[in-house]
């Protein structure tokens, strides 16, 4: 017995249709590229530079190796940002410090605390050593997206 006219059956048939028809432009969305807009904030002094490691993976950034991107950024412009294209979206997560001596390390006082300032996505924080990835990771969706760091 076929159904009424608009009946479930008919319904099911139109929104399928419309999912096929919608197919490539959904699959064009997911391919998209994301950016990221990385805002640094509590860059007190003007000297040396700002050193950022982008990780895509809770392995790479646990062991702190093979960022995706590294940037070596002035701090002589005091507080600023920097936009990174061509980010396939997904989980990322940053870390980054104030290197004001340009040593290309962070500096560490007798008892193994940090002095120079330093900051990771989402602000997170730990209370020894770096917050782990799931504080400090956050999603990139295709266009434009954006973290703000405060380096402490």
């Amino acid at each position: 017995m076929a159904g009424p006219a608009g009946g479930p059956v008919k319904r099911a048939g139109l929104l399928l249709a419309v999912l096929l028809a919608a197919a490539p432009v959904l699959a064009g969305a997911q391919g998209e590229d994301g950016s990221l807009t990385v805002a640094f904030d509590g860059v007190s002094r003007r000297e040396g530079v700002v050193l950022f490691a982008l990780f895509d993976s809770k392995a790479a950034y646990d062991a702190n190796v093979n960022p995706i991107r590294t940037l070596t950024l002035p701090a002589s412009e005091g507080n600023f940002a920097v936009t990174l294209a061509g980010l396939a979206p997904g989980t990322y997560a940053v870390k980054s410090f104030h290197d004001r001596d340009a040593n290309g390390r962070m500096n560490f006082n007798p008892l193994g605390m940090p002095l120079e300032p330093y900051g990771f996505s989402n602000n997170a924080r730990a209370p020894f050593g770096p917050p782990p990835w799931r504080r400090a990771a956050f999603e990139v969706k295709p266009g434009g997206n954006g973290q703000t760091i405060r380096l402490h």
